[in-house]
């Protein structure tokens, strides 16, 4: 029987390769993931916000956010609903960090039709996260500023601009 020294050579790297990534992944589970960072986002939270767009009337907001763990620790995963009688708004959050880079990313879909991903900074008790892009040839930018004050209480705040002008404001203050 003839072997294929190329098959083989390849059996080896297979081989070596999956006696490597169990120790580092058991070296990495040492210390707490990255996504650590995140984890005061974790647990239920309710509350009341506001949507409000230049020369119009705020739209009031009942906000529910309820966050998780997510792939063994290395990432916090949120759902929030915000509603009232005419609309109702739900987003799917994922926030994790890059461990090349060590930038976070906070990655939004929601059903309004949006996908982002936010790069994020946790920072004390106060979360950022930037989004931009360029829609029907204006600049977009989204900035969300997120602080818990205490362990159970946090507000936000997120501005998005369009070549530099408020083109909408989503606010609100939650509680666990």
């Amino acid at each position: 029987m003839k072997v294929d020294n190329r098959i083989f050579a390849a059996f080896l790297v297979c081989a070596a390769s999956a006696a490597i990534v169990p120790a580092a992944a058991m070296a990495a589970e040492t210390s707490p993931p990255a996504a650590s960072v995140f984890y005061p986002l974790i647990g239920d939270w309710k509350g009341n916000g506001s949507m409000v767009q230049p020369g119009e009337q705020p739209i009031a907001l009942s906000i529910s956010l309820s966050c998780a763990e997510a792939s063994a620790g290395w990432a916090v995963s949120c759902v929030m609903v915000a509603k009232n009688d005419d609309i109702t708004i739900t987003e799917s959050d994922l926030f994790g960090v890059d461990p090349v880079t060590g930038q976070g990313h906070w990655y939004t879909v929601s059903n309004q039709g949006e996908t982002h991903d936010h790069l994020a900074t946790w920072m004390g008790k106060t979360l950022t996260g930037d989004y931009s892009w360029v829609e029907d040839g204006k600049k977009m930018h989204e900035h969300i500023v997120l602080n818990l004050s205490t362990d159970k209480s946090m507000d936000f705040r997120g501005v998005t601009t369009a070549d530099g002008q408020e083109a909408g404001t989503f606010t609100g203050e939650l509680t666990r």
